[in-house]
């Protein structure tokens, strides 16, 4: 526990292990970076916050309170004893100290504390040998954020000084001189006692990479306590007074290391000699890239060992690529990038050792790299695939190009790095990894290669931290480390809301020695005339209800953002509610499953009609969501118009015969797609594309149109943007301008600009609508976030007590109509009955939380203020219910009126709630698997089944996940409730959930699976 002279609420590393168990200091930790903690407030002796469960969802209320002893007592509502600590509390104690320091980003002061900070309450230490004291630790953190733990070298010289020293990639790159292994173990040390902390002085000097000097960084010595007469004058020769390098680097260096080298009186600090041997070579790289480069030039765009004639920008390219060896090529799409990477790497293999070149892709590609690596060199190309044993042999078949898609990467790293050990890697479509936070980036950043090539024609999309993940891969030093980046190159608020971007000169300055980018303009002269337009269509009133419901939900979840961050769950209702809206705009039907039908259909069919019947050409047809691609392969096969569909259902082995089919068969003449095939068809027979939705990212529409207007393509192209009038569309046209501005100035070797201002995000945008409306009805929307607010059928429904209509009521009947529309509202599908007893409402519900109660008393307190009428409101559960109506005439319900059932409303007759429950579940699992947040959409699916589950059983609640196992083998399938079959898709969806990548083809299917279950239950 915390000292006295601590605060109490204050944990580090080491007494929270002692605090808790493994799996809460685990599942509490990510719950806190998981932004799981709102409402924390600290008084009168305790420490309380509501956490929302990272499983589950519900919103617990944490409470920490000292006892009279000195013993800290937890109480929550998740039920845990109050001596065995949940994570609903670690995740509170996180909280809780990251608000007690500085959280901006802005100084080099606020990047060491978070690393002071992280050190105490993240990473485990343990001194190599059995001396606690200056020298060799070892460091661990306990959850890592790169999802690969490992652990590492820490080097103590001093408790007071710069000079430590740590084997991880963050010391390496942060230019702070500290991180938090080194932090930890400082922290270790200082908890000895005075005397022995004193006793560990340096005693011999040091050489190290001294960051807190001016032009840093510089190799600096510590002189220490002691320094041997012998040894005095060979510092003195290449240090100066002040301890800086007084030589030239790295030679001098090289000279002073050679001559000082199996003295044991002095330590040569590892990352001083990492810093000179870069520097060496960076050196030796110049003067071997322009070799290679002038060598390719010459060969007038043939390269020995490659079968094609290059452009003289290709030329130029590979060249770049072979010269630098690490760099990342940023072409705009259509240049042929892959080809370039392939000729650079053959180069590379014939001239530098390259002899096993790792190409990773999106899986739909995997095919289309072997065969342009067949069709331009003679050199074997692998497609890796199958069992583990499978590809484990299949790493074994000696050099070449192998080719793997990026989920594979996360699973193979060890055979990767052991057995194939790649001289090349190859990164196509690299922003798959622009979020360095993502297993999958974290996975493919731990291959070390001598070579890599990162090949993306976005590399910044929506956020310059975007590229910045990608630089990790090719050189993590050209931009620094990422709290200088962000202060070097982001404008922000004094809260540190990000306003716009700076310098933007100095970032292409830095940038222009490892990327390359040439734009469409390099190749103009090539390609055919492309012409652009905009066709405005408006929506049913089917549509727009569906529409303004969502973005109505939508924007009261921005009114709650606006003061304090949204939590996981109330993050995917924002995006569902969005994603609603922009299905909205292309079919109804897409969102309510019923209608059919719609005016973006009914133009396309008309186009087509027109443009291919007719006039016999080729088109391509994209849409985000497959089942809008479904509805248009359903009206071109009823228009008699041959066609092929591509969504993420489709195995990757399949889509190569997919585009040989529309391009060979003259009957085949529209390929439809999603954006799962935005990336890597070559579909140049088309010279008609129509978009049915606008994407949020510039960067796919691009993507989108290079799949026709390319090289290859000989004839003009025509691309039509359909956009849905007074719709969520139009918003989307306007705010995505913002970003492509943003890409232009920092990727363009002609840009100019030095400042760029951030586009108003959607979230803003709903906010300063909201806050245009008449007073109170924002307020009014906040409490209707994310729920559906039932529709009364009929002016009876919403009688209340006496037979009163809404329309001839008095001041207490609007209270109480007031009342239940607003607890019908917040719970939704929760709410089970609302009772008039004991002079006020009495509501039932799945379960009570301390938020719920909450919300009783702030609304009883609202509708004094608002209708001069004190009307208090209990919430109990259905249990409770029982047990008091087992009182008979002494029950406090007894006597009550019953003012609102579920049971009997229109909308829920014959659906019993966990039945309902599931459907809507489901229906939200399928818009987020729309817009691709798996995670978020399999959280869902799972939980509906389990609904499902629970509603054929005759349960009140769904059982647990951790828990379906047993209750469906033990329970469910002997009692005959579920079949084997069906007790199987639950528990596959369970071993899904935990899965670390989730392949978008067995999230469909899943679905698929899933709604036969639920709407047949």
């Amino acid at each position: 526990m915390p000292t006295p002279t601590q605060d109490p609420f204050l944990f580090d590393a080491e007494q929270l292990q002692s605090f808790a168990a493994e799996p809460a200091l685990r599942a509490g930790l990510a719950d806190f970076r998981n932004q799981c903690v709102t409402e924390l407030t600290h008084g009168d002796g305790a420490l309380q916050a509501e956490v929302e469960d990272g499983d589950s969802g519900e919103i617990l209320h944490t409470r920490l309170v000292y006892d009279a002893d000195g013993n800290l007592s937890v109480a929550c509502d998740c039920g845990a004893p109050p001596d065995q600590p949940c994570r609903h509390a670690v995740a509170l104690l996180y909280a809780y100290a990251a608000a007690q320091g500085d959280e901006l980003l802005g100084a080099i002061d606020s990047a060491i504390e978070e690393r002071v900070q992280r050190g105490r309450t993240e990473v485990r230490v343990e001194p190599v040998g059995k001396r606690v004291g200056l020298g060799a630790w070892r460091a661990q953190s306990i959850n890592p954020s790169s999802h690969l733990s490992r652990a590492y070298q820490v080097n103590v010289r001093s408790l007071e000084r710069s000079g430590n020293h740590c084997t991880c990639p963050d010391f390496a790159t942060n230019q702070l001189g500290t991180c938090k292994h080194i932090e930890a173990v400082l922290h270790r040390l200082e908890k000895l006692p005075k005397a022995k902390r004193k006793a560990l002085r340096v005693a011999r000097p040091y050489v190290y990479l001294a960051w807190e000097v001016e032009e840093a960084p510089r190799i600096a010595l510590h002189r220490g306590a002691e320094v041997a007469d012998g040894l005095r004058p060979l510092l003195d020769e290449y240090f100066d007074a002040r301890g800086l390098f007084r030589g030239r680097l790295p030679d001098d260096y090289y000279r002073f290391a050679e001559r000082a080298e199996g003295r044991d009186d002095l330590d040569l600090g590892e990352d001083a000699a990492a810093h000179v041997r870069r520097l060496s070579a960076q050196a030796a790289q110049r003067a071997r890239g322009r070799e290679i480069g002038e060598r390719i030039v010459a060969g007038g765009g043939h390269i020995p060992g490659v079968k094609a004639r290059l452009y003289p920008y290709q030329v130029e390219g590979v060249a770049f690529l072979a010269a630098n060896g690490r760099a990342l090529l940023a072409d705009d799409m259509g240049l042929g990038k892959t080809l370039q990477a392939i000729a650079a790497a053959r180069w590379l293999h014939d001239h530098a050792e390259a002899r096993a070149i790792l190409v990773a892709c999106p899986a739909s590609l995997k095919q289309q790299w072997a065969r342009e690596i067949a069709r331009f060199t003679g050199l074997p190309a692998q497609i890796v695939e199958g069992g583990p044993a499978a590809r484990g042999a299949q790493y074994r078949r000696g050099d070449g190009f192998f080719i793997v898609n990026y989920e594979l990467i996360l699973r193979d790293l060890t055979v990767i790095n052991e057995v194939l050990s790649p001289d090349l890697v190859i990164l196509d479509e690299a922003q798959r990894i622009k979020n360095w936070r993502t297993k999958i980036a974290a996975a493919v950043k731990a291959i070390p290669s001598r070579y890599a090539f990162v090949l993306s024609g976005t590399p910044l999309e929506n956020r310059l931290e975007d590229l910045y993940s990608l630089m990790q891969v090719v050189d993590p030093h050209v931009l620094g480390p990422l709290w200088r980046y962000l202060v070097d190159f982001h404008v922000t608020d004094e809260r540190g809301k990000v306003l716009g971007y700076r310098n933007l000169s100095e970032l292409r300055r830095r940038l222009r020695p490892v990327m390359l980018r040439r734009d469409r303009s390099l190749v103009r002269d090539q390609l055919p005339e492309r012409v652009q337009q905009r066709l405005d269509v408006p929506m049913t009133q089917a549509q727009l209800d569906l529409h303004d419901a969502a973005m109505a939900s939508a924007g009261a979840l921005a009114q709650i953002a606006r003061r304090r961050p949204l939590t996981p769950s109330e993050r995917n209702r924002l995006m569902a509610a969005l994603q609603q809206a922009r299905m909205a705009c292309n079919a109804a039907g897409l969102v309510d499953k019923e209608s059919e039908g719609a005016p973006k259909l009914d133009e396309l069919a008309d186009l087509l009609d027109e443009l291919c019947l007719q006039g016999g050409r080729k088109a391509v047809v994209f849409s985000q969501w497959e089942g809008m691609t479904r509805m248009v392969e359903q009206r071109l096969t009823a228009m008699g118009l041959g066609c092929v569909r591509l969504h993420g259902g489709v195995p990757s082995a399949r889509r190569g015969a997919l585009m040989d089919r529309f391009r060979d068969d003259e009957t085949v003449q529209v390929f439809i797609s999603t954006d799962a095939g935005g990336l890597g068809l070559n579909l140049q027979s088309a010279t008609l594309l129509v978009n049915l939705d606008i994407p949020w990212n510039p960067a796919v529409l691009e993507q989108r149109i290079a799949r026709i207007h390319r090289l290859g393509q000989r004839e003009s192209v025509q691309v039509i943007l359909m956009v849905a009038v007074e719709g969520y569309e139009e918003q989307v046209f306007r705010l995505v301008q913002g970003k492509q501005t943003l890409f232009d100035n920092v990727v363009d070797p002609e840009a100019s600009e030095d400042v760029v201002g951030v586009s108003p995000k959607l979230l803003e945008v709903l906010t300063r609508d909201l806050l245009e409306q008449q007073p109170g009805e924002a307020e009014e929307a906040e409490s209707t976030a994310g729920e559906e607010v039932p529709e009364p059928a009929s002016e009876a429904e919403r009688a209340v007590p006496g037979g009163t209509s809404a329309a001839e009521e008095g001041p207490l009947q609007t209270a109480i109509r007031a009342a239940i529309e607003r607890m019908q509202a917040h719970f939704g599908a929760r709410i089970e009955r609302i009772v008039g007893a004991g002079g006020g409402l009495l509501a039932v519900v799945d379960r009570v939380s301390g938020e719920d109660d909450r919300f009783a008393a702030e609304l009883s307190a609202a509708l004094g203020g608002e209708h001069a009428v004190e009307i208090p409101l209990a919430l109990i559960d259905p249990t409770t219910l029982r047990g008091l109506q087992r009182l008979g005439a002494a029950s406090p319900v007894q006597e009550g009126e019953t003012l609102f059932d579920a049971a009997q409303q229109p909308e829920a007759a014959g659906e019993p709630r966990l039945l309902r429950l599931a459907r809507e579940k489901l229906e939200a699992a399928e818009l987020l698997a729309g817009h691709g947040s798996a995670g978020a959409a399999l959280e869902l699916l799972l939980s509906a089944l389990l609904a499902a589950a629970a509603h054929r059983g005759g349960l009140d609640q769904p059982v647990e996940p951790r828990e379906a196992g047993v209750w469906l083998y033990a329970e469910a399938v002997p009692k005959g409730w579920l079949s084997g079959e069906q007790a199987a898709l639950i528990l596959r969806a369970v071993g899904l959930a935990q899965a670390e990548v989730l392949p978008a083809d067995l999230l469909a299917a899943l679905l698929e699976e899933a709604r036969g279950f639920v709407h047949g239950a």
